[in-house]
């Protein structure tokens, strides 16, 4: 398993771009890594926390109002915490993971366990905001929200040289269907 968190790169771009403009009481990152995306979302939450199994290793959150948490997914958080959950979660899908900071698991385990944690700590009428790259199966994640009442809809796209890369944002179904922008808005 890699000793280091994940690093910025195009992928967490594309998230912090379909972040930009939401606001709120309070935010959580699963699988925060350097805490990048966490640097933006405190501008717009009063409060931003992020969580990961690794140790940030810059140090350019600290002093910022950003709190960083060591946990599995969201598994320290009480239900209905937050107003938006975000993720960029490992999603390469893999038999037998060496490197968790960008490796999914088996059957992409790795993301569906961080939208069970972002539904389960996310307020009604929250948002999760997240990313998956074309080897999900879009429909799975579909289903997990579905159960919870929560409509799936796609924010963003960017298709890099050897994958595509889908932003998506969850709402309950009762504020998606009366007619609110398919961008969540948290204000």
């Amino acid at each position: 398993m890699s000793g280091e968190a994940y690093t910025s790169s195009e992928d967490s771009s594309l998230l912090r771009s379909a972040l930009h403009g939401l606001s709120g009481e309070s935010c959580l990152e699963i699988g925060a890594g350097n805490c990048g995306n966490l640097l933006e979302l405190r501008k717009l939450f009063e409060v931003a926390v992020g969580t990961d199994l690794l140790r940030p290793t810059t140090s350019d959150w600290r002093g910022k109002g950003i709190e960083f948490v060591l946990a599995d997914a969201a598994s320290c958080f009480r239900p209905d915490t937050f107003d938006l959950v975000t993720f960029n979660p490992p999603y390469l899908a893999v038999e037998v993971s060496n490197d968790r900071a960008v490796e999914g698991g088996r059957g992409l385990e790795v993301p569906k366990a961080f939208l069970r944690e972002a539904l389960r700590t996310v307020k009604q009428p929250g948002r999760i905001v997240f990313l998956l790259n074309d080897e999900a199966s879009v429909g799975e994640f579909e289903e997990m929200c579905s159960k919870r009442s929560f409509e799936l809809k796609r924010l963003a796209v960017r298709r890099m040289f050897f994958e595509e890369l889908t932003v998506y944002a969850a709402a309950p179904r009762d504020s998606a269907s009366a007619g609110r922008p398919a961008r969540p808005d948290l204000s």
